[in-house]
């Protein structure tokens, strides 16, 4: 058992330092705004935020940016050296409205309808699948919240099919996120 945690453990080292490398340079800082594509795609002062699957927090600081100190943002990732990379990034920058846990966005804690918007981004696959993190997007989004999906790969029909049937409204696809409305 104990080589199977460290084999685990060793896993999400070496997954988090190539999500790192891609996803927190200056290339990408230099390409994307995330404060000014999060508010693109609906994100506004006050708003309640789910980030699923953080990763190294690049949009996790732009969210909580944009919501301002009467917002919030709940980021979650699996991977604990994420999730601990993004506390210190926010200890760093002394931004207090980010709560970050590791822990399946699927199974957030949260109450029904207490978020204004979620998004998902890079996020190639789910633990638990996708159906169950809609389930838990839907259970969680306030009406008229919004859903930003921006999916990795491959065709997002099956994913809007399930978003459909679980009563979000498919609005538009902007910035090559796919939006949905509660």
């Amino acid at each position: 058992m104990r080589n199977h945690s460290r084999s685990v453990e060793r896993n999400y080292e070496i997954s988090f330092f190539f999500i790192k490398f891609m996803h927190d340079n200056a290339l990408l800082k230099a390409l994307i705004d995330p404060v000014q594509l999060l508010r693109e795609l609906g994100l506004h002062e006050g708003h309640h935020v789910m980030e699923v699957g953080c990763g190294p927090g690049f949009f996790t600081l732009g969210a909580a940016r944009v919501v301002g100190e009467h917002g919030r943002v709940y980021a979650y990732d699996v991977n604990p050296h994420a999730t601990d990379y993004v506390k210190s990034k926010l200890v760093k920058q002394s931004i207090r409205n980010v709560q970050v846990e590791t822990r399946n966005a699927a199974e957030t804690g949260l109450p029904g309808s207490c978020i204004d918007f979620v998004f998902v981004t890079g996020v190639p696959h789910v633990a638990g699948g996708k159906q169950t993190l809609l389930e838990e997007i839907v259970r969680v989004l306030n009406p008229g919240g919004i859903l930003a999906y921006k999916p990795s790969r491959g065709n997002p029909a099956s994913l809007i099919d399930a978003a459909i049937k679980l009563g979000l409204e498919r609005r538009e696809d902007r910035k090559r996120f796919l939006i949905f409305r509660k």
